[in-house]
């Protein structure tokens, strides 16, 4: 079971990166200018 709870928390961690992707990219490219 606590598996199963791992490999959820780490699917979900993976989601909100890639949701956050296209800011993290445009912040950086905004602070390197």
């Amino acid at each position: 079971m606590t598996k199963v709870l791992g490999l959820a928390a780490i699917a979900a961690a993976g989601v909100a990166v890639a949701a956050q992707l296209p800011e993290i990219k445009r912040y950086l490219k905004i602070s390197r200018m």
